[in-house]
């Protein structure tokens, strides 16, 4: 087996165990680490892939949204007073 594949047969169960728990930064780590495989392969996905090349304004959009989705939620764990703000 190689590190790909086993690194993702632990991330589920511990993202499953984070979601129970209610640990959303483990989420939110997951959405920024999405931004360095996709800006190295100039592929994203939402619906369907999205080439950088064919589509630079909602690849970026896409790659935006994946930044501040996950330190929003990183943010809303270290600072759950302010998490309202954030919503």
């Amino acid at each position: 087996m190689n590190l790909a594949r086993t690194a993702n047969y632990i991330a589920l169960p511990i993202l499953l165990v984070a979601t129970i728990l209610g640990l959303y930064w483990v989420w939110g780590v997951l959405f920024v680490w999405w931004i360095v495989p996709t800006v190295m392969n100039g592929q994203a996905f939402l619906v369907f892939e999205i080439n950088r090349e064919d589509d630079p304004v909602l690849y970026w959009a896409i790659v935006g949204l994946w930044a501040v989705l996950g330190l929003m939620m990183i943010a809303a764990s270290l600072f759950p007073q302010y998490a309202h703000l954030l919503a």
